[in-house]
């Protein structure tokens, strides 16, 4: 009788400690969502009030968010070896720019937190500086250097809002196609990058784009027409869509037909001008369209270039070789039409800015010519 006594006490006792487990298991799960939920309403709420790290000798303060300093003030979209890293490395340099320290090829969220990052930084410097005073929102131009998304309006997007500015470089299509393939194997071999190269063949008539490269990629004017600053036709808008390299246009939701973004349009031969006036032109008029206090480096012709291929490989091409003849007819056929286009509607948008406009005329009048027949006839 003991014996079933005792008996039915531990099956009693089993049972509960069961029944036990089954609700701890039960309630674990709902402990960690909650504090899950906890941790993911604090860290909202924390975004709202950006703390900055503590100064040494003074208690932490608090920034309130301002939306205005979350804001990508400006970048340069491309086009790939227009000058874009020389530029980057000069506004780099200059005190009232933060630039992003590499080309930038992150999203939106990787922006903000660079953006945010930058901010922080920027307050707590001016907190120490200031002996412990309430900083004031910040007046330096963060910018990127983002080359070959002007190509793409849906990263454009989400990169960039209605005040932000984008800076664009041109090339001769020539020099441009030249430039960017002997780079491409320059990385091939240097940097142990794309070891597919394509044929020229299949460069030239478009069945491949070598990470940007081909003679269709020279069509500026097609990537251009993205921006949204010049009404398109019928025509126009049906020829793009049947070109798969080309991303969309733009559209605002203020502006259906032209985006409000403005542009700073330039060529390589800018950067670079021999004529001192006109270079120093192209310096104060970029740095108006930055609305910078301050002047940039005071003479650009005598830094040197920076990204350049110095290295000569048995692959690299002289594209004024006769057997290169159909790839240059057909770049300087496309720089013909892509020239008119930018001088007679894109640079007319008011939404455009262009330092001397008679000379940038001229530099792509030049689409249409041979530089190498060109070439030819002063060597005579």
């Amino acid at each position: 009788m003991k014996t079933m006594i005792s008996s039915a006490k531990q099956k009693s006792s089993t049972k509960r400690i069961i029944i036990a487990l089954v609700a701890l298991l039960t309630i674990i799960p709902l402990l960690v969502n909650f504090y899950v939920l906890s941790i993911f309403f604090e860290g909202s709420s924390r975004n709202d009030n950006i703390a900055a790290p503590s100064v040494a000798g003074s208690t932490s303060v608090i920034y309130n968010s301002n939306q205005n300093e979350t804001v990508l003030d400006f970048a340069v979209i491309g086009f790939s070896k227009t000058g874009t890293t020389f530029l980057h490395d000069i506004l780099a340099n200059h005190s009232q720019v933060i630039m992003y320290d590499d080309e930038f090829w992150g999203d939106g969220n990787m922006l903000k937190k660079w953006l945010n990052k930058t901010t922080i930084k920027e307050k707590s410097l001016q907190h120490e500086t200031n002996n412990g005073a309430q900083p004031q929102p910040t007046t330096k131009r963060r910018g990127i250097k983002c080359p070959r998304i002007v190509k793409e309006t849906s990263r454009l997007n989400q990169l960039l809002n209605n005040t932000s500015r984008i800076i664009v470089g041109v090339r001769h299509p020539v020099h441009w196609f030249e430039s960017l393939y002997n780079y491409r194997i320059w990385q091939k071999h240097e940097k142990k990058r794309h070891n597919m190269k394509p044929s020229l063949k299949h460069l030239h008539n478009n069945r491949t784009d070598w990470l940007g490269l081909s003679t269709g990629a020279a069509r500026f004017d097609l990537y251009l027409k993205q921006l949204g600053k010049i009404s398109l036709s019928t025509d126009e808008l049906q020829h793009m869509r049947q070109v798969k390299k080309v991303d969309g246009v733009m559209q605002s939701t203020a502006h259906h037909e032209q985006h409000p973004i403005k542009v700073f349009l330039y060529s390589m031969e800018q950067i670079k001008d021999s004529n001192t006036q006109r270079r120093l032109q192209f310096q104060q008029t970029l740095q108006q369209f930055l609305n910078l206090d301050t002047p940039l480096l005071h003479d650009l012709a005598s830094k040197e270039k920076v990204n350049v291929n110095n290295f000569v490989h048995d692959e690299n091409i002289d594209i004024c070789e006769e057997q290169f003849r159909e790839i240059r007819n057909t770049l300087v056929w496309q720089g013909k039409h892509a020239s008119e286009w930018i001088r007679n509607k894109f640079m007319k948008s008011e939404d455009v800015v262009v330092s001397d406009v008679g000379f940038m005329s001229e530099i792509l009048g030049r689409w249409g010519v041979d530089p190498c027949d060109e070439k030819k006839v002063m060597l005579r």
